[in-house]
């Protein structure tokens, strides 16, 4: 299993890094900063996870965008694993490849609306959530309001799910998140 799973991380770094052409149209490089601040509603989960999402515009359509970048991530707290009264600490430093498609609707002038949905392997430098393991995967999606200054700058403001584990059966102490993301495009 240890093998598939660096196999899995591999790959995925390959395809970040890798030059890709593009079949649909993508306007010049854009860089997009996000940054989300969640926390959880679990009783079980004391848990808020602040992240910085580095994304690249590499293709799109008039209406959908794919990104990839990459994933940085701090969550702080405690969990109270199954069977046990007390918590553990939980607060650890994670980075990985993730990749998003946003869905994106013009509104009134230089507004917008999208919807965000992004998934990636998440390294962390301690077993995390207490119990888990050294990775896990970074589920989000939510919708999202952007106003474009220009064709060469946005901002966004958005509300966020997440959801964080590390997909066995069994030993996933995983968790769910809900908050807000803000962000800035920019080309470069």
């Amino acid at each position: 299993m240890r093998r598939l799973i660096c196999v899995i991380i591999f790959i995925n770094f390959l395809l970040i890094f890798m030059p890709g052409k593009s079949y649909c149209y993508a306007a010049d490089s854009k860089l997009e900063l996000d940054w989300d601040y969640l926390t959880t509603s679990q009783n079980d989960r004391d848990l808020d996870t602040v992240s910085l999402h580095i994304l690249k515009k590499i293709s799109g359509t008039k209406n959908k965008s794919i990104y990839r970048g990459i994933t940085i991530t701090r969550p702080l707290g405690n969990v109270t694993l199954e069977h046990q009264t007390q918590s553990q600490d939980s607060s650890a430093v994670g980075i990985g490849p993730i990749y998003m498609i946003r869905a994106e609707k013009p509104y009134a002038g230089k507004l917008s609306a999208a919807l965000d949905m992004s998934g990636g392997v998440i390294l962390y430098d301690k077993p995390f959530p207490a119990g888990g393991r050294y990775y896990d995967f970074m589920w989000r999606v939510g919708p999202k309001f952007i106003y474009k200054f220009n064709d060469n700058s946005s901002i966004n403001v958005g509300y966020m799910l997440m959801h964080v584990s590390n997909g066995f059966k069994t030993h996933n102490p995983g968790y769910d998140a809900h908050g807000i993301s803000f962000g800035f495009v920019t080309n470069y």
